[in-house]
């Protein structure tokens, strides 16, 4: 009972030292209080921390439509972290920044913009976009409270909640060892013209890339897919870094496409800064940063023949409409094949399937041996549709060794397609 006693007196003596603590736990207030605060912590823990400056701008609808037409490119198809669908707004001196990333691949794009508040905020990529398309004229874009923002155009008022602009990664611009300067229409053509040749099984990460070879006097782009080879040549200066013949890249073959159909037909340059890890494109008003494919390119001029004991020269308007109408039925049979005949002064181009055949004869300039030889269809039209001379070359030399098809006179592209083994 003693110790008991003694328990209870060091109790209420420990009580009467804190008698406010008690009088505000008793209190049907505090736990109120403390339920408010708790709601309050856990929405800041799953938002994330915001700047807490406001944003207040206006914009061109159609500007901000281009903007968001580049920076899209980066959504990615998956999202896996809440930031990667968003777009990042930030207020610069030269107007309103738009930024895009799925963690790797970075687009920024810069628009017009009336600033009245400095600020930044994370959107809702799509969505924005979307509802941004839908108008015409100024856009009126408002933050508040870094809880929502305002968009206003005309009569038309639309609130969107924000995203955690915290959890936004940062996107550094990469410190080259190279940088390169070509026209946009130069790097539009090359890349357009070979980027059909890249793999797609990302078990073959490096060939889903695309090598870009810089040496004084030219640039040259390379795809291969083990099938097909797709090279192209810009000519321009370059000034090397000292003892260096050739730099070597391997740029992300899908990411350069995109850029290429980012690009319109224009004489103003885009700009390639490259490191050992990254590179980043710039033209315009637009930025593209990402990871470079590290690891070791096929040697490919081993497998470019250098000799020959069969060649033609055609024209390539010609040939292409032959392939396109023997292709029908090619399509239509087992191995979409079409099977080429050479011989002096002729080409003939055949195909067989179930619901029919075709047989294409056109004219031809002819040097050395007749050969009967066989192609994948798809293969040998994306290879011809892709030339932009009057006239080209094809070289062989077995039914079982590649083709090369390359200018009558220059190097400016080459592309090499394995045949397909037939009996006769």
């Amino acid at each position: 009972m003693a110790f008991i006693h003694r328990a209870k007196r060091t109790v209420f003596s420990a009580a009467a030292r804190r008698p406010r603590l008690l009088h505000s736990i008793h209190s049907p207030y505090y736990y109120c209080y403390q339920y408010i605060k708790y709601c309050k912590s856990a929405a800041r823990a799953s938002r994330g921390t915001r700047k807490e400056d406001n944003m207040k701008v206006a914009f061109n609808a159609s500007d901000f439509n281009h903007g968001m037409s580049m920076v899209s490119h980066a959504l990615p198809a998956r999202v896996i972290k809440p930031y990667q669908e968003g777009v990042f707004l930030e207020t610069m001196d030269t107007g309103l920044r738009l930024t895009v990333t799925d963690g790797e691949v970075a687009i920024q794009s810069v628009i017009p913009a009336e600033v009245a508040e400095d600020g930044s905020a994370l959107l809702p990529a799509r969505l924005l976009g979307e509802l941004v398309r839908n108008l015409d004229g100024n856009v009126e874009l408002e933050t508040k409270a870094n809880e929502s923002a305002v968009v206003k155009n005309h009569g038309s008022k639309t609130r969107l909640v924000l995203f955690a602009a915290d959890e936004f990664p940062e996107i550094t611009p990469v410190e080259p060892e190279s940088i390169t300067e070509i026209t946009q229409q130069q790097f539009k053509s090359a890349v357009r013209s070979i980027i059909f040749a890249i793999a797609t099984d990302e078990t073959r990460r490096i060939l889903t890339g695309c090598l870009m070879e810089t040496s004084a006097d030219e640039v040259r782009f390379t795809c291969l897919d083990g099938y097909r080879l797709a090279m192209q040549r810009v000519y321009c200066k370059h000034e090397m870094p000292a003892g260096k013949e050739v730099l070597s890249y391997i740029l992300p073959g899908t990411l350069v496409g995109n850029i290429s159909r980012m690009l319109p037909d224009s004489d103003q340059p885009i700009t390639l800064s490259l490191s050992r890890t990254h590179m980043m494109a710039e033209f315009g008003k637009t930025r593209v940063t990402s990871p470079l494919i590290l690891g070791e390119y096929i040697n490919y001029r081993q497998i470019l023949p250098t000799s020959w004991t069969t060649a033609i020269r055609v024209d390539r308007g010609v040939i292409m409409s032959a392939i396109q109408r023997a292709s029908l039925i090619a399509r239509e049979g087992s191995n979409n094949l079409l099977k080429l005949k050479i011989e002096d002064q002729a080409l003939t181009i055949s195909a067989l399937a179930d619901k029919g055949d075709a047989t294409e004869q056109i004219a031809i300039d002819f040097d050395g041996n007749p050969l009967n030889i066989a192609f994948n269809a798809n293969y040998l039209y994306d290879v011809i549709k892709n030339i932009d001379t009057p006239d080209l070359a094809m070289r062989f030399n077995t039914n079982v060794s590649p083709c090369v098809v390359c200018p009558v006179t220059g190097n400016q592209y080459t592309y090499l397609i394995l045949p397909v083994r037939v009996s006769d």
